[in-house]
């Protein structure tokens, strides 16, 4: 808990990062403490490792649908989209082409800026108001050879869910191949992977209340892959190094609960999100939501102020114990606006008088309740 002030903290934060649930944390320390090896030595240590790795692999195909030989384990999401995109493009042929969207992730969206130096041509499909993909432009788009379709599945700032069943068959036509960032999907989303034709999916554990540090490629064509790191064979080589085991147990942990409680959990976040929304434009003029009311993610409300200025109110609510923020974690020392919202059409001062707040399943009505007393007050505040 922060120590910048007395008040009682209110994480509404949780597309940033979740907290470790305590049986995770317990499953890691476990490891830490007992279960120490490495799963590349080949004694009785190494060998308990071993296990604890597959078992981790198995928790999160189960989570996904897919078989544990579909999954490779990484850093992070950043590091599963970076080798993704760089295996289907660099190389791939004299020229490459890649297709995606101008509201992804940072990890994409620079990934491609890097890519368009080394001579890959990159298409950026527009989104609407809505922040749904143009899905027009993107069949206009594969009429042209390309190499990859890289489409978020649940934007990180708006929470809106793309049309991933829809693209898919697109690219499919195509004869083109599909990678989503399913960060902000994983654990919010029921799916099934062995239903999906999807070709390169990449996850975050500390999206589902997993450690920091661990994330996952599932792909159904592991050699197509190219890797950037070179050493052992860990990983089959696709990503070498020592596995972080006590990251990658404690993400098979948090996959597993998430694996039993998805239903509820989905029901759950609906019913704190609409109670959050419904109170918040009710209780404070001029407030709109950005993105698809229809088609969001169950725990993402992004709310557009309308004529505040959202540093500042982002900046008192911390003051006042609620942790919220403005954009992705990953751009916010950024001084800029946000470039999803300014692609879904707001004008620079619609986007800064814009605060995303993301909840989890351990927060409570009753922090709902106590969230929206505090904002109307300092909204007031500002006002005046």
């Amino acid at each position: 808990m922060s120590q910048q002030n007395s008040h009682k903290e209110i994480y509404f934060d949780n597309n940033a990062t979740t907290k470790p649930l305590p049986e995770v944390r317990d499953e890691v320390c476990r490891v830490l403490g007992e279960e120490f090896g490495n799963p590349s030595s080949i004694h009785s240590t190494g060998d308990r490792a071993r296990k604890l790795l597959y078992s981790a692999r198995r928790n999160i195909a189960d989570l996904l649908g897919c078989e544990p030989e579909n999954i490779i384990f990484t850093s992070s999401g950043t590091e599963a989209n970076n080798l993704i995109l760089s295996s289907c493009s660099l190389g791939a042929k004299q020229k490459s082409r890649v297709v995606t969207t101008d509201v992804e992730h940072s990890s994409i969206i620079k990934m491609c800026g890097f890519l368009d130096i080394h001579e890959v041509s990159i298409e950026y499909i527009k989104v609407d108001s809505y922040g749904v993909l143009d899905m027009d432009q993107l069949e206009k788009a594969l009429s042209v050879e390309t190499d990859l379709v890289s489409v978020q599945w649940v934007n990180n700032e708006s929470g809106v869910i793309q049309e991933i069943d829809k693209i898919k068959k697109i690219c499919k036509e195509k004869n083109v191949p599909f990678h989503t960032d399913a960060a902000k999907a994983i654990g919010k989303l029921e799916f099934n992977l062995e239903n999906k034709n999807i070709d390169y999916l990449a996850l975050a554990g500390h999206k589902f209340h997993a450690p920091q540090g661990v994330g996952a490629i599932y792909t159904n064509n592991k050699f197509s892959l190219h890797p950037f790191q070179f050493g052992g064979f860990q990983e089959e080589g696709f990503r070498p190094g020592t596995e972080n085991l006590p990251g990658i147990v404690g993400m098979g942990k948090a996959a597993e609960i998430r694996k039993g409680n998805i239903k509820d959990t989905i029901k759950y976040l609906t019913e704190l999100r609409d109670l959050f929304e419904g109170k918040i434009l009710e209780s404070v003029p001029n407030t709109k939501v950005n993105g698809s009311t229809s088609s969001r993610i169950c725990n993402t409300s992004n709310i557009m102020f309308e004529g505040i200025d959202g540093r500042k109110l982002t900046m008192m609510l911390d003051e006042a114990g609620i942790r919220c923020s403005q954009s992705s974690a990953c751009t916010n020392f950024d001084t800029s606006p946000s470039y999803v919202l300014i692609a879904m059409g707001l004008s620079e001062e619609q986007a800064y008088s814009s605060i995303r707040f993301s909840f989890c399943g351990e927060n409570t009505t009753d922090e709902i309740n106590e969230a929206v007393e505090i904002i109307v007050r300092n909204y007031e505040k500002l006002l005046n």
